[in-house]
C-alpha cells in the first residue's frame, strides 16, 4: 500500500517538476524579484509611516488567520480504479488517510509561518503570542482537514467517490494553474450553457469566430481564467501605490490572458468533421484573432478606466494602451504563425 501511493506522489512530483521549468523561466524570474524588492520597500515604508490601532490589529489578525486557511487541500493520490482494486485494502487506506492529513499540513503550515512573520512588524506582539497564533493556525487547518476526511468515512464506509473527486478537483486546481505559463497534458474540462451569454453568439457566416466564441463563453475555463486576471489587474492598480509596478503587474496579467487564450486553436481538433469544413487554414487563425482582439478590447478599456482614477502619473495609462495593442498585434500574429 505505501508503494503504490509513494510512487504516484512521485510521478505527481515529477510532473509538477517538469512544468515548473516554464513557469518559473528566466524573465518570470526576473519579474518576481523586482515585484519583491519593490514590495519590501513598500513594506518598509507602510512600517515607518503607520501605526495600527487595537481594532487595526484585531482586523488584520482576523484577515491573516482566514487567509492561512485558504491554501492546501487534502492530499490522497486515490484514483478511480482504486474503488474496485483497493476496495479490499479499505482499512489500510484508511490508516493511509491519516498519514495524507500529515502531509497535507505541510504547506499550510510554511504559509501560516510566513504570514505570522509578515504581519509581525504590524502586530508589535510578543513572541510567545505568535509562537500561539502560529500553532492555533496549524490546528484550525489540522481539525478542518481530520472533518475532512471523517466526512468520507461517516457511514462506517469509505466514501471512494467523494475521495475521487477530491483528488481530481484538487489535481486540476494545480494544472489550472500551470496551464497560464505552458500546455498542460490531462487537465480536464467542462462546458456550461450560461443563457445569460447567449447574446454574445451573434449570427456569423465566418464558421470558426463563431466556434471560438462558443468555447470561450462554454468551454474550459477561459472565461473564468479572464475574469479573475483582469480582476487581479484591477486590484493591483488600487492597492499597489507605485504607479510603475502596478502597470508592470497589469501588463503581466494580459500576457498571461494572452498566452491563455492562444490555446483555443486546439479546441476543436478533436472533432473530425471540422476536417472536412470547406474552409481555408487561414480562416480558423483569422478568427481565433478576431476572438482575442475583442477580448483584450474589452479588457483594455476597462483597465484605462481604472488606471486613470487609480494610477499616478497619468502618462502610464498609456503603456497599459501600447503593450496590449502590441500584443495582440504582434504577439498573437507571430505565436500562430509559429504553430
Amino acid at each position: 500500500m505505501n508503494e503504490i501511493f509513494k510512487k504516484r506522489r512521485n510521478l505527481w512530483y515529477q510532473q509538477n517538476i517538469k512544468y515548473l521549468r516554464y513557469v518559473f523561466n528566466d524573465h518570470f524570474v526576473l519579474f518576481l524579484m523586482i515585484l519583491l524588492g519593490a514590495l519590501v520597500v513598500q513594506y518598509v515604508n507602510f512600517l515607518q509611516v503607520h501605526h495600527l490601532n487595537l481594532w487595526g490589529k484585531i482586523i488584520l489578525v482576523v484577515f491573516v488567520s482566514l487567509l492561512s486557511q485558504v491554501l492546501g487541500r487534502l492530499a490522497t493520490f486515490i484514483e478511480a480504479p482504486d474503488k474496485v482494486f483497493l476496495l479490499t485494502k479499505e482499512l489500510e487506506v484508511r490508516a493511509y488517510l491519516i498519514k495524507c492529513l500529515i502531509r497535507s499540513l505541510i504547506l499550510p503550515a510554511i504559509v501560516s509561518g510566513l504570514l505570522v512573520l509578515i504581519a509581525a512588524p504590524l502586530l508589535k506582539f510578543n513572541p510567545i503570542f505568535l509562537i500561539l497564533w502560529f500553532l492555533v493556525l496549524v490546528g484550525i487547518k489540522a481539525g478542518l482537514l481530520a472533518y475532512q476526511i471523517w466526512r468520507f468515512q461517516n457511514s462506517g464506509l469509505l466514501d471512494w467517490s467523494g475521495l475521487i473527486d477530491l483528488e481530481e478537483a484538487r489535481k486540476t486546481g494545480t494544472l489550472r494553474l500551470f496551464s497560464l505559463f505552458t500546455n498542460v497534458k490531462g487537465l480536464k474540462s467542462h462546458s456550461h450553457r450560461r443563457k445569460y451569454l447567449d447574446f454574445l453568439l451573434t449570427k456569423t457566416k465566418r464558421t470558426y469566430e463563431y466556434l471560438f466564441t462558443r468555447s470561450f463563453l462554454r468551454s474550459g475555463d477561459y472565461l473564468g481564467l479572464t475574469i479573475r486576471l483582469l480582476i487581479l489587474s484591477i486590484l493591483s492598480m488600487i492597492f499597489v501605490k507605485n504607479g510603475i509596478v502596478a502597470i508592470v503587474m497589469v501588463v503581466v496579467f494580459n500576457y498571461l490572458l494572452i498566452f491563455q487564450l492562444l490555446s483555443l486553436q486546439t479546441a476543436f481538433d478533436y472533432q473530425l468533421l471540422t476536417r472536412i469544413y470547406p474552409l481555408k487554414k487561414a480562416a480558423k487563425t483569422a478568427g481565433l484573432r478576431m476572438i482575442i482582439f475583442r477580448v483584450m478590447m474589452f479588457v483594455t478599456i476597462v483597465e484605462l478606466v481604472l488606471s486613470l482614477i487609480f494610477v499616478r502619473p497619468f502618462f502610464l495609462t498609456l503603456v497599459i494602451l501600447l503593450v496590449n495593442f502590441l500584443l495582440t498585434k504582434f504577439y498573437v500574429r507571430f505565436r500562430l504563425k509559429n504553430k
